[in-house]
């Protein structure tokens, strides 16, 4: 019997590790969702007190006080958008590299990069500041709401050294 010789050739180059998810799947919803429907809403209803007839409307009261308190509600719910909800970034990582995301812009920066991370309570959530050591695309501070899996992938790859509780 002849012996048969095999062809292939084997692949010895090791496979790309994919990068896993370590912000919660809430950030998108935080993040772009209740930004936009937000200020839809609220800009629908200034809109509405402040184009339709004093007349039309029949309150006992002048119309400005209503229109004034929606402006104030109107301005404050922009401030908070801008202060809290879009500094929410989503972060995949590797054992190499950290990829951060703002949904429309992702930058890549290698763990050597990352000072400390530090994870605070705040309301019913908590927060996950990652400091880096220079200011990068998205600033020196990234905000994002650690997932479920965070902290075990931290601890399986090494990086638990960067948590600060």
């Amino acid at each position: 019997m002849e012996k048969e010789q095999s062809n292939t050739v084997e692949n010895t180059t090791p496979e790309p590790v994919r990068p896993v998810n370590l912000s919660s799947n809430l950030t998108l919803v935080w993040r772009v969702f209740l930004p936009v429907f937000g200020t839809v809403f609220f800009t629908g209803l200034l809109l509405a007190f402040w184009l339709i007839d004093e007349d039309d409307l029949y309150l006992n009261y002048t119309i400005w006080w209503p229109r004034l308190i929606i402006l104030a509600i109107w301005l404050g719910w922009l401030f908070f958008v801008k202060t809290r909800l879009w500094l929410l970034k989503r972060i995949d990582a590797d054992p190499e590299h950290l990829f951060v995301t703002n949904y429309w812009t992702t930058v890549r920066y290698p763990w050597a990069d990352v000072e400390q991370l530090e994870i605070t309570p705040k309301w019913r959530y908590r927060l996950a500041e990652l400091r880096l050591k220079a200011p990068g695309r998205f600033g020196q501070t990234l905000v994002f709401l650690p997932g479920s899996g965070f902290e075990n992938w931290m601890t399986e790859n090494g990086k638990a050294r960067l948590l600060r509780s």
